[in-house]
């Protein structure tokens, strides 16, 4: 996953110690992202893939039927 980080982190465990600075873009595994989340330190850099939804336009009431 793809993180930009918003605010100054230090990430400790078995890869070591990382300081990640604003305005980074980091690739990182879950348990990493999940812990720069959980400390509100990065949002997600790309959008989540969400499935395709056909969009319906709205239909307007003609002027008869609103009067």
């Amino acid at each position: 996953m793809k993180l930009l980080i918003t605010r100054p982190v230090v990430l400790t465990g078995a890869g070591g110690v990382r300081s990640l600075v604003p305005g980074l873009t980091v690739e990182a595994d879950a348990a990493t992202a999940e812990q720069i989340l959980a400390q509100q330190a990065g949002i997600p850099a790309e959008p989540a893939t969400q499935p395709e939804t056909p969009v319906t336009p709205r239909r307007r009431k003609s002027a008869d039927a609103e009067t």
